[in-house]
């Protein structure tokens, strides 16, 4: 439900139901690996490979894990000399899944772009919960994105 409050649109509802995420949720179970782990150097290893070349500027804000799940909050540097311009990707929330000791991106549940006027943070962990069913609950409700555009 939108609100419009002097003609700006207001998600009400998605900011209601974001606290109620937050004040439910039970993130015990969910590990947050550090930068420079074993764990983040794997993510960012499969991350950069996982689109050449734009996506060799991988460069995680936060990494969960829980089993074998990842998910990390993604934002994309240009390499090459001289200073940057322009990201070649937009930031993204990517899922990844170790399969036979290898981590995958799952594609399916990758998240890039605006919520529109919708609350980012609930709309964000609705949206990973709906394409990937086999993600740990926990793992998206405990997702409390960095990057602006996602944490509003």
């Amino acid at each position: 439900m939108l609100l419009d409050l002097a003609g700006t649109p207001v998600d009400a509802a998605g900011a209601l139901q974001g606290a109620w995420q937050r004040l439910r949720r039970d993130c015990g179970a969910v590990q947050r690996p550090a930068a420079g782990s074993a764990a983040w150097l794997q993510a960012q290893q499969a991350l950069a490979a996982h689109s050449p070349p734009a996506s060799r500027g991988a460069r995680p804000l936060q990494l969960l894990q829980q089993g074998d799940w990842l998910l990390a909050e993604v934002l994309w540097d240009a390499l090459g000399a001289g200073p940057p311009t322009t990201a070649p990707l937009d930031p993204a929330i990517v899922p990844l899944r170790r399969v036979a000791g290898s981590l995958q991106v799952q594609t399916a549940g990758v998240w890039s772009g605006d919520t529109g006027p919708w609350a980012a943070p609930p709309f964000i962990r609705g949206w990973l919960q709906r394409q990937l069913p086999g993600l740990p609950p926990a793992l998206a409700l405990c997702l409390d994105p960095q990057w602006p555009a996602f944490a509003r």
